[in-house]
């Protein structure tokens, strides 16, 4: 019925004939050009994935009964089934792997609430057997996340028992699972070991990355015991930025003899502001910059993966979307310029050279960012809703060669994405310590005593109560766009159990006016220890900051030493003026069919677009697009909607007008 009532909206809309002047004269003009015979790899599917969210009730503030039991709409509690609609909703997409239990509400997980008799569990009726039930009724892999700051490696153990044991007699947690409904074991391959694990569970608590790779070589040890083919990933730090994190660097040097996939979150831009600057012309064009970046760390990250490790060890990336937490002038998150964020970063995970394994969109339904809206009908259907589903539909199975040539913009870059201009250039550094002698600007703080002493800054923290400390700072000039390498020396004593010590450098302007910070990793040694972070300004930035942090958390009283702050200025690596087209082609199993997906980062004006290298006997356009580049379907569900394209066919080539901010699919016909 979903099917047949889409495809009825697609062709109430084939007479809609686009001109140039339906969306601003046409000035531009691109070709594509496809080589069928240059095969690049499979399509790997398993990229568009999505997450289910089964937060447990009352564990967390944000974890309400919508989840806890009903999955944040997918599950209906009454009748103990999935939602007929979701589950349509979830095959039109093609969803191929769905992740569960969902985020930061995984840190302190207690699967073992979520089974057994649903009396026993009045307020978990969306458990764990009822997710793969979901599942199931989807065809969708599962992939689920181990608590890493709650439980054991037994309880991680046990939780493979009951998925994957024979119900034989000797396996307790198998009849359990047989007891739940299901006596043939589910057989689940895919499991983290955390979630964003470097920012602790929110609780006061966070590991070390010494401690996270230890836990993750015990937890896979004995899950591993219980089965060999489960897979287990180890979670590294969310970069955005090619620098690669020293979280990263810790876990992956502690565990690449054995990790069986690494895990990233790839949320780019880093948008919080909420007063509407900069307006959405300006705003958008820089986040469609971003999935170049993000395509550039990966190529960095698997190759420190390799040098490292000696071994390909695959990604996963296990959450994505467009970073826009906010809500005016309207919640970006929800629009169709966040979809084409989304459209381009499937085109990076589907590039064989980055081996991703898989890849979850954050994700399906209701909560803050579903793309799937409502728990009854009438649903809305979501800008990303329709990016997927193109994908789903007009997308092939082996990636061929496609090359594009076409008009470039740039972009000054802000909120995590770095400044993309002219021709590309290389990271470079200017040695020599730049900051001027100056002495720490210390400010009153109820609970701590700090002062310099020789150069040092002493902070004595005298409470146990929670403590966010930024009170210390020293201040300098800054040009827009650099880059400041700021480094330290620190030691402590005394918080080896609380939260560590570490240097922050942002703009001027402070976190609260800019959202716009870095930080070096984190210390709790009694030894010096010397720390790095590099921080790139915004293109207004007219002064940096660096503070003395000691991030909040409950703690303990103790004492931090930080000496030697230097500054280094760099010039950001620069990946060049950004295409107005991306473009990822695929054709069929038996050759007869060719597809082209395209995103058009062109906001005012069409682009004349021609296809070549292909003898075309048939051909159809169908383009995602919308009366603004911020437009959602939130007040009109369809205001971002997917037409069809007129398409003219010559000598083997075909032509048409790709709409301004579109995110196009080609299907043709050999």
């Amino acid at each position: 019925m979903v099917k047949e009532l889409i495809f009825s909206l697609i062709c109430g809309l084939l007479g809609i004939i686009l001109s140039p002047s339906a969306y601003g004269e046409a000035g531009k003009f691109a070709t594509i050009r496809l080589n069928p015979h240059k095969k690049l790899g499979e399509v790997n599917k398993l990229v568009f994935g999505n997450n289910q969210l089964g937060y447990q009730y009352g564990a967390w503030e944000w974890a309400s009964p919508e989840y806890a039991d009903r999955g944040a709409g997918i599950w209906d509690p009454e009748d103990n089934q999935p939602v007929p609609e979701m589950v349509k909703f979830a095959k039109d997409i093609g969803m191929t792997v769905a992740r569960y239990p969902g985020g930061c509400g995984s840190h302190l997980f207690n699967w073992k609430k979520t089974i057994g008799p649903l009396s026993e569990r009045p307020q978990q009726k969306f458990g764990l057997p009822e997710f793969l039930r979901f599942c199931e009724a989807v065809k969708a892999i599962p992939i689920i996340t181990i608590a890493e700051y709650f439980g054991s490696p037994q309880d991680a153990a046990d939780l493979v028992e009951y998925l994957n044991a024979p119900d034989d007699g000797k396996h307790p947690w198998a009849r359990k699972r047989a007891e739940d409904g299901r006596k043939e074991p589910w057989n689940v391959i895919w499991f983290e070991f955390g979630n964003e694990s470097d920012h602790g569970d929110h609780k006061g608590r966070r590991f070390s990355p010494e401690e996270y790779a230890g836990l993750y070589r015990q937890y896979r040890s004995f899950m591993k015991k219980v089965d060999p083919k489960i897979k287990l990933g180890a979670v590294l730090f969310n970069d955005v930025t090619p620098q690669i994190n020293p979280w990263t660097k810790t876990v992956v040097k502690l565990t690449g003899d054995i990790a069986d996939f690494y895990i990233h979150h790839a949320y780019i831009p880093l948008y919080y502001r909420n007063d509407g600057v900069p307006e959405a012309k300006t705003l958008f064009p820089l986040a469609l910059a971003g999935p170049r970046q993000i395509a550039e760390y990966y190529r960095e990250i698997r190759e420190f993966i390799r040098e490292t490790t000696g071994r390909n060890i695959p990604l996963a990336i296990t959450e994505f979307n467009g970073h826009f937490v906010q809500e005016n002038p309207i919640p970006y998150r929800l629009s169709l310029g966040c979809a084409l964020v989304v459209a381009e970063l499937l085109q990076v995970f589907l590039q064989p050279e980055f081996h991703i394994a898989n890849a979850q969109y954050w994700q399906f339904a209701n909560e803050y960012w579903g793309m799937v809206k409502g728990y009854n009908p009438p649903y809305t259907l979501r800008p990303a809703y329709w990016v997927f589903w193109l994908y789903h539909h007009y997308f092939g199975d082996i990636l061929i060669d496609a090359k594009v040539e076409c008009d470039s913009y740039d972009t000054l870059g802000g909120y995590g994405v770095m400044a993309q201009i002219g021709k590309p250039s290389q990271f470079r550094l200017y040695p020599g310590n730049i900051l001027p002698k100056q002495k720490w600007e210390l400010r009153d703080i109820e609970g701590v005593k700090h002062e310099e002493i020789d150069g040092t800054l002493l902070v004595e923290i005298q409470t146990e109560e929670e403590l966010n400390y930024y009170h210390a700072r020293k201040k300098m000039p800054a040009q827009p766009l650099m880059g400041y390498r700021v480094s330290a020396e620190i030691k402590t004593e005394g918080l080896e159990k609380s939260r560590g010590a570490q240097i922050q450098v942002g703009d001027g302007r402070g976190w609260g006016a800019t959202q716009s910070a870095a930080l070096s990793e984190e210390v709790k040694s009694s030894d010096w220890q010397k720390v790095s972070v590099d921080y790139i300004t915004l293109p207004d930035t007219k002064e940096i900051e660096i503070l003395a942090r000691r991030l909040e958390g409950e703690g303990s009283k103790g004492k931090i030493w930080i000496r030697n702050v230097k500054v280094e200025k760099f010039q950001p690596s620069n990946l060049g003026a950004v295409p107005y087209l991306s473009v990822v082609a695929s054709k069929s199993k038996d050759g007869k069919k060719v597809y082209v997906a395209i995103v058009n980062k062109e906001l005012e004006q069409s682009i004349e677009t021609e296809i070549e290298g292909v003898k075309t006997r048939k051909a159809k356009v169908f383009s995602l697009t919308g009366p603004s580049v911020d437009a959602t379907n939130e007040d009109n569900p369809q205001n971002v909607r997917v037409i069809e394209l007129p398409v003219e066919l010559s000598n083997g080539s075909l032509k048409f007008f790709l709409p301004p901010h579109s995110f196009t699919v080609v299907e043709i016909e050999m």
